[in-house]
């Protein structure tokens, strides 16, 4: 039996952890995970020290509140450790805690391999030094991530992306939208993130742009995407009497089947860019994190699709800019301008062809097997 510590601290980590997961028990019978995730890797056989539910934390004040609590997990991390005796531990996105927890496991002298890498290219550069010291492979989704590693020479492979195994609408264009009464009205998805503190911040403007939108172009249908990990009382205080329902675990569908979207900054920007639907990104934080954030970032665009292309195909608003008015004024010109509409769709498309081939999450299980020995 071998053992594997994995730790994913966020929804998107669980999706990618549980497609990792399954791809190293199809290359190798008798794997035992143990770790931080979701629901998802717990499908896959995780034993769950810590839910990602409990570990997805915004901004610099609600870190600094869990303080204890992240201590406590750290601890518990090193207790399992040296009482489980791991072969391999696989560290997911999530540099907050993972940078922390790489020296411990490094010290314990347990193969380390990073999937995800964190965006150090963006912001925080000074933090390759730990990769370098910590980490002996990377495991990257995007071919510029490889060749930023290269150079500080850390060992590092690019798989390609593994959304593009996972990104697919569940439901044809016409049941969908004919549920939600859209056949012959334009429809509006609101995707306002998975964590608590971006539904407070950014939902509220993404319901008012949908107001806005109805007295400027009549009819229009909106729905709101909820992530799995999320309490939905959360978003349904923001939305009594507009008649805008949520849908859990149909994001992709509302994606694929949208005219246009308003999308929270995140993974969700990269889904909804390769099922190429024009959209609005945006992203509000609390103040603090927001001018701590702005003095790093040392590139133009937040959005990752945007990242991705190399340049702004999809607009972008931030913190203060996140208002209903300027939500609103770009999905109307966006539905409204279709030589726009459909170059933002070729653009989309330009984008998805810069993230690899199909089967990255085989190709990187593969990587976690060799580093095993399996």
């Amino acid at each position: 039996m071998k053992r594997v510590l994995i730790i994913a601290g966020e929804t998107s980590g669980d999706l990618h952890g549980s497609t990792l997961m399954r791809g190293m028990k199809a290359g190798c019978s008798g794997i035992e995970f143990r770790g931080i995730g979701g629901t998802l890797m717990a499908g896959e056989g995780l034993e769950i020290l810590r839910h990602v539910r409990d570990m997805n934390f915004m901004g610099l004040a609600e870190v600094i509140r869990h303080i204890p609590f992240i201590r406590r997990t750290m601890r518990d991390i090193e207790s399992l450790i040296d009482s489980w005796h791991p072969d391999l531990a696989i560290l997911i996105d999530y540099p907050g805690f993972n940078l922390k927890l790489a020296p411990l496991i490094k010290k314990r002298n347990i193969p380390l391999m990073y999937y995800i890498s964190p965006q150090l290219w963006a912001w925080h550069k000074s933090r390759v030094r730990l990769i370098q010291r910590y980490v002996d492979r990377m495991v990257v989704l995007f071919g510029f991530e490889h060749d930023f590693y290269r150079q500080y020479g850390i060992d590092a492979v690019c798989v390609g992306h593994p959304l593009l195994d996972i990104v697919h609408p569940c439901e044809n264009r016409e049941t969908f939208r004919a549920a939600l009464g859209a056949l012959d009205i334009p429809l509006i998805g609101l995707l306002p993130g998975s964590r608590p503190q971006e539904i407070e911040r950014i939902l509220p403007a993404m319901v008012g742009s949908i107001n806005i939108l109805r007295a400027n172009m009549g009819k229009v249908a909106a729905v709101i995407g909820c992530a799995p990990e999320l309490d939905e009382d959360i978003a349904l205080q923001h939305i009594s009497g507009t008649g805008i329902p949520i849908l859990r675990g149909k994001s992709y569908d509302i994606m694929a089947h949208s005219d246009a979207l308003a999308v929270t900054s995140g993974t969700a920007t990269l889904e909804s860019g390769i099922l190429g639907t024009p959209m609005v990104i945006v992203y509000r934080t609390s103040l603090l994190t927001y001018l701590m954030g702005r003095s790093l970032v040392t590139i133009r665009n937040i959005g990752m699709i945007n990242i991705v292309a190399g340049s702004r195909i999809v607009p972008e608003l931030w913190q203060y800019a996140v208002t209903p008015e300027n939500i609103a004024l770009l999905l109307e010109k966006m539905l409204r301008d279709k030589q726009l509409y459909y170059q933002i769709k070729q653009l989309l498309n330009n984008a998805k062809a810069q993230l690899g081939e199909p089967g990255a999450s085989e190709r990187a299980s593969q990587k976690a097997l060799e580093m095993m020995k399996c």
